[in-house]
C-alpha cells in the first residue's frame, strides 16, 4: 500500500513480546502490506520480530550501548538516505540526525522523529542549540496536540499530529459483565501504585473484597525503582482478600483478556501524562473496559469525552474509591460508552495513518 521500498524503525530498548515499544511495531507491522518494516532493537527481540507479521530485525552492529547505538544506526540512515523512524524520540536523537546531516553534507529529509512527550526536560534545552538541522529539515510526529504545539513552538518546521498507532480486535466489544477491577501494565507510582497501595488498607479494613488484579511483584524494585519499595511491601501486606497479583507480564492474548468485564484503574500522574499518551488506557477503550483517570490529563479526556468513566481531581485512594463505587452502581451504562468509543478509537488511531505520513514525509524532498 506505500510508496516506501524500506522503513528502519529505530528503538534499541524493545527486546520482548510486552509493552508498548513491541506494541507500537506490531501495529505499524500489521499494516506494512508486502513491503515489512525493518526493526533495529536489542539482539534478544530478533526472534519475536522474525514471527511478527510485516516485521524483520535489522541485525547492524552495534545493537547494544543504548546511546552510541541509536546515534550509529541513525548516522548510516542519513548517510544512505532510508527513511527512517526513531520510535521514542527526544532531544538527544534531534542532535544526532542533525551531527549526520551536517557529517555527509545531507539535509536529512529521510528522518521521522516520534515524540510521545513534549521535548522541554533541561536535557532537551540543552541539546536545542545542536538540532538545528533536524528541527529543519526532518519530520517530527507528535502523538497529541500539546505535543505538536510545544515542537513548533520550539521551531520545528515539518510538524505532523498523529494519534498514536494502535491494534483494534476485528470486531468491535460487546458489554460484559463486571469481573474485576485492573491495574494494567506494570505497576508504577507516576501510574498510581500508591493510591492502590492505599485503596487494598482502606478496604481490607471495611472487609470488602471486590476482585483487584495488580501486575506487580516483590521484585518489582529491581525493575522499577527504589521508590516504588514502599508502596509495593504494603500491598502485599495490606491482607485485602481481592487482591489478585501477576508478577510477570502477560502475553498479548492475555493481556487483552483482562480488559474484559474490568474497570480499569489510571490515576496517573498529572504533570506526567497531562500530554502524554497513555497506551495501557487507549487499549481498554478499545477494549470496551470503563476506565477511572485523573483529570486534566490525556487518559482524563479521553473518558470525559466519551463518558466512559469517570475522572478524579484529588489523586486520593478515597477519591478512587469513590469512583469506583460510582461506576460500579451503574456499570451497564458505563460499559456500554465504553464501547462505543472503541468505534472512534480505532478509526483514529488506524497505524495506516502514520504510515502514510511517513510516506509524504520521509520520501519527497
Amino acid at each position: 500500500m506505500r510508496d516506501l521500498t524500506r522503513l528502519i524503525v529505530i528503538e534499541p530498548n524493545l527486546r520482548g513480546p510486552a509493552g508498548h515499544y513491541a506494541e507500537f511495531v506490531r501495529a505499524v507491522g500489521t499494516v506494512a502490506g508486502e513491503d515489512p518494516i525493518d526493526v533495529y532493537a536489542h539482539p534478544d527481540a530478533d526472534g519475536m520480530l522474525a514471527a511478527m507479521a510485516g516485521a524483520r530485525p535489522w541485525t547492524a552492529q552495534p545493537r547494544v550501548g543504548r546511546p552510541l547505538a541509536e546515534w550509529k544506526m541513525i548516522f548510516r540512515a542519513v548517510r544512505e538516505e532510508v527513511p527512517f523512524l526513531v520510535l521514542t524520540a527526544d532531544g538527544r536523537h534531534a542532535a544526532a540526525v542533525s551531527a549526520a546531516g551536517i557529517c555527509y553534507k545531507r539535509a536529512p529529509r529521510n528522518a521521522c522523529l516520534f515524540f510521545h512527550r513534549p521535548p522541554d526536560t533541561g536535557r532537551d534545552r540543552l541539546l536545542l542549540p545542536f538540532a538545528d538541522l533536524a528541527r529543519k529539515h526532518a519530520l517530527a510526529v507528535a502523538a497529541t496536540e500539546e505535543i505538536a504545539r510545544s515542537l513548533s513552538d520550539g521551531g520545528w518546521k515539518r510538524v505532523e499530529l498523529v494519534a498514536y498507532p494502535a491494534l483494534a480486535a476485528e470486531s468491535l466489544p460487546a458489554p460484559a459483565p463486571f469481573s474485576r477491577l485492573l491495574m494494567a501494565g506494570a505497576a508504577r507510582l507516576n501510574k498510581g501504585l500508591d493510591l492502590v497501595a492505599e485503596l487494598a488498607l482502606l478496604w481490607a479494613d471495611q472487609g470488602r473484597s471486590i476482585p483487584l488484579l495488580v501486575q506487580v511483584s516483590k521484585k518489582h524494585i529491581n525493575r522499577h525503582g527504589s521508590r516504588e519499595k514502599a508502596f509495593v511491601e504494603a500491598l502485599f501486606a495490606s491482607g485485602y482478600q481481592g487482591l489478585r497479583v501477576s508478577e510477570t507480564a502477560p502475553d498479548r492474548l492475555e493481556y487483552i483478556e483482562r480488559f474484559r468485564g474490568a474497570l480499569v484503574l489510571a490515576p496517573y500522574a498529572r504533570q506526567q501524562f497531562a500530554s502524554q499518551v497513555s497506551g495501557v488506557v487507549l487499549d481498554a477503550l478499545l477494549s470496551g473496559a470503563p476506565v477511572i483517570a485523573t483529570s486534566d490529563t490525556w487518559p482524563g479526556r479521553q473518558v470525559e469525552r466519551f463518558g466512559a468513566g469517570v475522572t478524579i481531581r484529588e489523586r486520593t485512594a478515597a477519591a478512587l474509591a469513590e469512583a469506583i463505587d460510582r461506576i460500579l452502581s451503574e456499570w451497564t451504562i458505563y460499559s456500554e460508552r465504553a464501547c462505543e468509543a472503541a468505534g472512534v478509537l480505532r478509526r483514529e488511531h488506524d497505524p495506516i495513518r502514520l504510515l502514510k505520513v511517513l510516506e509524504e514525509g520521509t520520501t519527497r524532498s
